[in-house]
């Protein structure tokens, strides 16, 4: 049992240090549809379907917060994926956030040039708090967002 669970458990690493699903095989998607909580999704490919991409957050979440996973047979196992899970959690979570930032801000730039239009990245360096604020703006007749700072 031990060899086995290091295979899967190293398996699972591969999969969770790529943040890439495809990276399981047969053997990790058994287990997980059979022993951590998982359901089939009729088979492995439904299974990676649902989780790749974006659904690769969902796939970390089951981990926190499926509490029940360290009880019984493969309680133990499945703690120390949970355990792994957790380590990286926070770091994906940002991972995806910027992903998800640059594909939006790369679509805005395709529809501000359909619409002949630029954008204009304004670096506010004084501030301290990279947090996004909400800054009123408008339309300048020249085409360019104007920000009322």
């Amino acid at each position: 049992m031990k060899v086995v669970t290091e295979k899967i458990f190293k398996k699972f690493k591969k999969v969770i240090d790529t943040r890439d699903i495809n990276h399981m095989d047969k053997q990790l998607y058994n287990y997980l549809h059979l022993h951590a909580g998982f359901i089939a999704h009729y088979d492995s490919y439904g299974f990676k379907e649902t989780y790749s991409d974006k659904g690769f957050l969902d796939f970390i979440e089951h981990f926190e917060q499926c509490y029940y996973l360290c009880y019984g047979e493969y309680g133990d196992f499945n703690r120390e994926l949970k355990e792994y899970v957790l380590q990286h959690a926070e770091q994906i979570r940002a991972e995806f956030a910027y992903k998800a930032q640059q594909h939006e801000l790369k679509q805005l730039q395709k529809l501000a040039a359909k619409h002949g239009k630029m954008i204009s990245d304004v670096a506010r360096s004084e501030e301290k708090d990279m947090t996004p604020a909400l800054v009123p703006m408008s339309l300048a007749t020249n085409g360019q967002l104007e920000f009322a700072l």
